[in-house]
């Protein structure tokens, strides 16, 4: 096994590809880290392999290894430490083999899902890996061409929030953006449940005192993240809503981020493991790329 870490990439030559493959470039060149590009060979080439002899399919597998290193040098030139792996199989079980092979630290993919006006959802595979793969995934849209330039941290003071937090400053260090910390207040009159949010039966009387040392919280906490990773500026804001999820989808949108860091909840050793429901939900309709920070002890294995 590799000591080393490295970036792990999914590439199938789309344009949200592109745009994942410039992201992980970035993210490989700025902590001086291998970069790790994989290809999941379609349906109808693996059955078209099983009926060719050995000579024939390694002419087939040279050919793809050629077709994906075209595919970079065109997306981001050739002066990176790149390894090149064309994997036949499963999609999710290989990239758990991936992530494990190379020591990866993070897992990018493009979003090969589709948009509506509710956001824009994501495919089964970025899906799957951002719910149960064992390590960070950022999931880059297909539009975010450029280097991110306004970057949403969501705080909620755990510890997992507080490495996402990190992770998000790291970045806009690194691509030079503007970094935002929100934090959602849900006043206790609202309740939800699985069905949805109840409201209350009277006025809402907003609670200004928690909502002014919330502000001055989490402004406390920007200027401590600014100061530490020699950011120009980072700003905050305090976001009332009945539901956590909403509040963080329509700040996204009224600030036009373009990448938003959230930390995960999740229990370790269950197959069945799921991120907790504002994080599935956020991801699965951000209107902006999204980076998903796991807990430190978060495992998931296949067996």
């Amino acid at each position: 096994m590799n000591s080393t870490q490295s970036i792990l990439v999914g590439v199938d030559y789309s344009d949200q590809s592109k745009n994942a493959l410039r992201a992980a470039s970035r993210m490989a060149n700025a902590r001086s880290l291998p970069l790790v590009c994989f290809h999941v060979l379609d349906k109808e080439i693996l059955n078209q392999i099983k009926k060719m002899d050995a000579e024939t399919e390694k002419g087939v597998l040279d050919f793809a290894h050629e077709k994906v290193a075209s595919f970079i040098r065109d997306t981001i030139g050739t002066a990176h430490n790149i390894t090149t792996e064309i994997l036949v199989g499963n999609p999710f079980k290989v990239t758990l083999e991936q992530i494990e092979k190379h020591q990866v630290e993070t897992l990018v993919l493009g979003s090969g899902g589709y948009s509506s006006d509710e956001g824009h959802h994501i495919g089964a595979l970025a899906s799957r890996c951002i719910r149960k793969a064992p390590v960070e995934v950022l999931l880059v849209r297909n539009y975010q061409d450029h280097p991110f330039e306004d970057i949403v941290a969501c705080v909620d003071y755990s510890e997992n929030s507080n490495r996402a937090v990190h992770r998000a400053a790291a970045l806009a260090t690194q691509d030079k953006a503007r970094l935002k910390l929100i934090h959602v207040y849900r006043p206790s009159v609202f309740s939800e449940t699985e069905m949805g949010w109840l409201g209350p039966a009277l006025p809402i009387i907003p609670d200004e005192n928690i909502q002014e040392n919330l502000k001055v919280q989490v402004a406390g906490f920007a200027a401590k993240i600014a100061e530490q990773y020699d950011l120009p500026e980072v700003s905050s804001e305090v976001i009332s809503s009945h539901s956590i999820h909403r509040g963080i989808w329509q700040a996204l949108k009224g600030m036009e981020a373009d990448l938003v860091v959230l930390g995960t909840r999740g229990r370790t050793g269950f197959k069945s493991l799921f991120l907790g429901t504002t994080a599935e939900g956020l991801v699965n309709h951000s209107p902006c790329s999204a980076l998903t920070i796991k807990p430190a002890d978060f495992h998931y294995t296949l067996s």
